[in-house]
Parts: C-alpha cells; sequence; structure tokens
C-alpha cells in the first residue's frame, strides 16, 4: 500500500528526478537580483562553515525562510541578517576573496550547499546581469539592481585598492 502523505520531489516542467546544481545555481542568481538582497547569519560576525577539505565559507541565502532552518545547533544564538545586494558585492565579496573564502549558497540543515569562489560568482552574475540588460533594460530603472559594467568597477577596485 502506498503511503498518501509521502511528498514527492519538486521537478522542474516537464523533467525528471532532481533539479540540477547548476539550475539551483542560477535560481539563486536570479532571485538574489530580482529582490536585490541575500540573507545570511549573524551574531559578532557572520556565520561561516567548512568545506569537506576544510575551506571556510561564507553561508547566504536567497530567503530568510531557508537561512532560519539553520538557526540551531552551533547557531542558535544567531539571527537571519538581509544585505542588500550592492553592499554585498562592494563590501563581502571583496573581503572573501581578499581572505580565501568562498561562498556556500543555501546550505541545508542536512548539509547539503552549492560552494563557489568569489570570482567565479561575479563572472556568472555579470554574466546574467548583461543577459537581463539585453532582454529586460527596464529592470536597471531600479537603483538597487547593479549595472553589468559597474559592478567590476565597483568590485574589483575595493579588492585592489589595498595593494
Amino acid at each position: 500500500m502506498r503511503n498518501p502523505y509521502q511528498r514527492k520531489a519538486n521537478t522542474t516542467s516537464g523533467q525528471k528526478g532532481p533539479v540540477s546544481v547548476q539550475s539551483q545555481y542560477q535560481n539563486f542568481v536570479e532571485t538574489i537580483v530580482s529582490q536585490a538582497k541575500v540573507y545570511a547569519l549573524y551574531q559578532d560576525g557572520w556565520a561561516l562553515c567548512a568545506t569537506p577539505t576544510g575551506q571556510a565559507s561564507l553561508a547566504v541565502w536567497q530567503s530568510k525562510g531557508l537561512a532560519q532552518l539553520l538557526i540551531k545547533d552551533n547557531w542558535a544564538n544567531y539571527h537571519v541578517e538581509e544585505i542588500e545586494l550592492i553592499p554585498f558585492l562592494e563590501k563581502m565579496i571583496p573581503f572573501i576573496r581578499a581572505n580565501g573564502k568562498i561562498l556556500s549558497i543555501n546550505l541545508t540543515p542536512e548539509g547539503q550547499n552549492i560552494l563557489i569562489s568569489g570570482d567565479k560568482f561575479i563572472l556568472d552574475l555579470k554574466r546574467y546581469l548583461y543577459q537581463l540588460q539585453l532582454s529586460q533594460p527596464e529592470v536597471f530603472n531600479d537603483p538597487r539592481i547593479p549595472h553589468p559594467r559597474k559592478l567590476r568597477m565597483t568590485v574589483f577596485k575595493a579588492h585592489y585598492k589595498d595593494e
């Protein structure tokens, strides 16, 4: 007999099986641009986690609800902080790049996440913003959405300023 309460796994339209890591990552980029913010956990500093190789990574989420799932155990005293997209790109990304850290995207309670370097994240974000500029230029009327050309100047200027 089948369990009537068992949930089916989410699938994209017409696609069988779990959603690919690449499509999850693309969804993350699209979501943070459309809402012009990301979420992280904070308590006297940002919540860091470690990769399987031991490298420190900054945990960020595309929604407050996903971030709240991790407020337990070692992070029980943390709270969810909303970070506007432009300050995230201008301050946090250069910091993680300069300190050899990476991003841990949408970490789940089970330990699943997407790990990506700051450099690759910036390149992928710029690529998406250029596509968006061609297809929906009106999006850039919102001052919270970074222009792809200015992104290079603001993010990389902050990184090379100390050298």
